[in-house]
């Protein structure tokens, strides 16, 4: 194997996009190296731990095809720092001789044999959407993922596609994130896939602000999304997802608009004195304006603001863990923020106050504290 790439950005740009998969620590040690391959006049770049395997193509001149696998953290730290010159690897057996400007840099490889072999995703069911769609549903939704081990089912996000729409959803049992954006597929829906988060954090750092078409095909046991420059491939959970949409309430006829900046704002400033371990403020919902209010038993300390709101219903008082209602409002990009409440101890919905994005339906339920902190 021998080539030549461009120069050493473009290289360091391809081993960035795999090298988040590399474990810095592992008990197999081919794990901790990097794929390197010549593939169609390409260098292919490649990563895995197992449970995501991530492919990436550079540009590069071929003079001689091969494949070799090189220490990935450490031919990480020995790129980022060459000039950005044109770089020259030439590999002969596992010995890699790496050659950019005056300097020549050798390392021990091992041979591309002893290295995971890609899932083999083959399925009918292919579908396409723009990458910013994709993106939309992983911001929106995989902060809510579980992290209870009890639970496996929850660990990771659910993915339906199908009836002309993606759907994703996420729950850890106390608040829920629900995304679903039309799309043109099939009118059949899948019984769904449930991704874990790893996967889907790093692909939403590979898409970026990218805007190309992503497809995503699903196999029985691993899932793939294609993008524009790379490849992701990842291992499925494999349980079933519980019925999300039976704890989703109808009933809630309380409803609040309030302003996202002011609530967003007040939110933070109300939670500097609330109990660090419960993280619970208090809202006190009363015509035209709902008052947060957090007591610290550690300091003594109280902590109150009203903020105005649209809002017409009887009063009414409830308790979140203000870190859940931040992890929504922060992703809602409209004006106002919209409560669907009922009881102060069943949950509440919160929605933005108009539609985002052309046909998109995005919902969060929270659930109370079913007690509160005693107020001075």
């Amino acid at each position: 194997m021998k080539i030549t790439i461009p120069s050493s950005a473009t290289l360091m740009s391809g081993i960035q996009t795999v090298l988040n998969v590399v474990p810095p620590k592992t008990t197999l040690p081919i794990l901790s190296n990097m794929l390197l391959e010549t593939e169609d006049g390409h260098l292919t770049i490649g990563a895995t731990d197992l449970d995501i395997f991530i492919m990436t193509k550079i540009p590069a001149q071929i003079s001689g095809e091969g494949s070799i696998t090189v220490p990935g953290r450490k031919f990480a730290e020995m790129v980022r720092e060459l000039p950005d010159a044109p770089v020259d690897i030439e590999v002969d057996g596992v010995k890699v001789i790496i050659r950019c400007d005056r300097g020549v840099f050798r390392l021990v490889g091992i041979s591309k044999d002893e290295y995971p072999a890609l899932p083999d995703v083959t399925s009918e069911q292919t579908i396409e959407i723009p990458s910013s769609s994709l993106q939309r549903l992983i911001r929106k939704t995989v902060y809510a993922v579980s992290k209870d081990e009890i639970h496996p089912s929850l660990w990771g996000a659910f993915l339906r596609i199908g009836r002309g729409a993606v759907r994703m959803v996420a729950t850890d049992g106390h608040r829920l994130a629900k995304t679903t954006l039309p799309c043109d597929v099939s009118d059949a829906a899948t019984e769904g896939i449930i991704v874990p988060p790893k996967a889907l954090n790093n692909l939403s750092r590979l898409i970026g602000e990218s805007d190309s078409p992503s497809r995503i095909t699903i196999g029985e046991n691993h899932v793939l999304f294609e993008l524009e420059n790379a490849r992701l491939f990842a291992r499925l959970i494999e349980a079933t997802y519980p019925d999300y949409e039976r704890v989703i309430p109808s009933g809630n006829d309380k409803v609040v608009k309030v302003n996202r900046e002011e609530l967003e704002s007040a939110v933070r400033r109300v939670s500097v004195l609330s109990n660090p371990t419960t993280r619970q403020i208090r809202y006190s919902f009363r015509p035209g304006f709902v008052e947060l209010s957090s007591f610290s038993h550690d300091i003594g300390g109280e902590a109150r603001e009203e903020v105005p709101a649209e809002y017409e219903g009887e009063a009414m008082d409830t308790t979140y863990d203000f870190r859940y209602l931040l992890d929504v409002v922060e992703r809602i990009e409209s004006e106002d923020v919209v409560f669907k409440l009922d009881t102060p101890v069943s949950a509440g919905i919160i929605t933005p106050s108009r539609e985002e994005a052309e046909g998109e339906d995005y919902q969060c339920l929270i659930m109370p504290f079913r007690t509160t902190e005693a107020e001075s």
